[in-house]
């Protein structure tokens, strides 16, 4: 037994079979399994490539979407300050109408007040001269004594009516 001496025949026989399946291999197995492999590679890198892309999407989105925000605040806060501003000149207009329309009120109610009250007056000088009248006349129908006459004065002046 000769395991370590070289042996020319088993050594052809070996080179052949060691190409014979070399060929075989290449074609049948490492052909498909080397193009499985770059099929996976490509795909594992698209993929990759993909994310990378959606993530870049993602920010940017993340972005717009602070920037979308800021700016919606900013209008709501512009809208809320128009609004109230809006409201304070309403309440001020209303309040000037309002005073404008009470002065005009307390003007009306003084000017009637003061027609009222001429008018009053007007009828009571009226009134004191017909009753002058009617008691010079009395005195002159009765010409009786001065106490009867400051008799009929008095009762003349209890019979007016009381103002102030």
């Amino acid at each position: 037994m000769d395991l370590l001496s070289p042996n020319p025949g088993l050594i052809v026989w070996t080179l052949i079979t060691f190409v014979l399946v070399l060929l075989v291999l290449k074609k049948f197995v490492w052909g498909p399994l080397l193009s499985a492999l770059d099929q996976r590679e490509t795909r594992i890198r698209e993929a990759l490539e993909q994310a990378d892309k959606a993530r870049a999407e993602a920010e940017r989105s993340a972005v717009e979407n602070k920037q979308a925000l800021a700016q919606a605040q900013a209008e709501a806060q512009a809208a809320i300050n128009k609004a109230r501003e809006d409201a304070e000149q309403v309440a001020r207009d209303v309040q000037e109408r309002a005073e404008a329309d009470a002065q005009q009120l307390l003007e009306q109610a003084r000017r009637t007040i003061q027609q009222e009250r001429n008018q009053a007056l007007q009828e009571l000088r009226q009134q004191t001269a017909e009753l002058a009248i009617l008691a010079a006349g009395q005195l002159l129908e009765e010409n009786l004594d001065d106490e009867h006459n400051k008799k009929i004065v008095d009762d003349f002046i209890n019979r007016m009516p009381e103002h102030s």
